[in-house]
């Protein structure tokens, strides 16, 4: 529960108790005169602020300190490693041959598991190439391969390939400057691996599905996003179906 009163963004410290695993906040103390003397009078309660800590349990159980890389990930094997490097080349490269083939195997290798964090990163980069549609598709192909591997459980990193589904269909792209460049092609795809993504693993994500609806109408709604933003969540709705 968050705790309010006058205050900075900064966590409040706790402090524990050596003879038990119990924890406190610790009271600090307040100069009175200072606090009455002060010309900066507090207008309210400040923003509530959420700071995280994250640990790993290794192999055998044990804690491994905040900050370290998990051992699952930091101990990927050669074969793995460059598996990855050679899909990304190949579907990132010039041959589209050796794309196809790359984007085949993505989608039905039984042995890339561990592999799935680093592709959904890759497919993340969408923001980074907003200039240029041919990575664009290329990143949703990965996209799509990856959804219908049936051999891997998405979990959470549904929320992550949605995200970057829906910034090609709704965000304006340093691409749709130039009227001769075709994201609306691009827009249309997105929409259509936003509805299979959420068909076929929306129940993976509660609340999923009004999360999607709001940001869609959210942009509709807005006068002020462009016409081709309009026209992705025109898409968006239409590929999720008439209900």
């Amino acid at each position: 529960q968050a705790v309010c009163g006058y205050g900075s963004q900064d966590a409040l410290p706790f402090r524990a108790i050596k003879e038990g695993e119990l924890y406190f906040q610790e009271d600090r103390e307040v100069n009175l005169v200072e606090l009455a003397l002060a010309t900066n009078i507090p207008k309210g309660c400040a923003e509530t602020a959420v700071r995280v800590h994250v640990s790993y349990l290794d192999g055998k159980g044990n804690l491994e300190p905040q900050g370290a890389v998990p051992s699952a990930v930091s101990t990927l094997t050669d074969d793995l490693l460059k598996y990855y490097q050679h899909v990304t080349r190949a579907v990132l490269g010039d041959d589209p041959q050796l794309m196809k083939v790359a984007l085949q195997d993505l989608q039905t290798n039984s042995k890339i598991s561990a592999l799935l964090p680093y592709f959904v990163y890759v497919v993340s980069g969408v923001k980074s190439v907003s200039h240029d549609l041919e990575q664009l598709n290329r990143l949703l192909h990965i996209a799509r391969s990856l959804i219908q591997n049936p051999f891997l459980c998405l979990g959470s990193y549904v929320r992550s390939l949605i995200a970057s589904v829906m910034y090609c269909a709704l965000e304006p792209l340093a691409a749709s400057i130039n009227p001769l460049n075709d994201h609306w092609t691009l827009r249309d795809y997105a929409a259509m691996l936003l509805s299979r993504i959420f068909w076929t693993h929306g129940d993976l994500v509660s609340g999923l599905y009004h999360q999607i609806l709001l940001s869609l109408q959210k942009v509709l709604a807005d006068p002020v996003r462009p016409l081709c933003s309009h026209y992705g969540a025109v898409v968006g709705l239409h590929a999720l179906g008439w209900k």
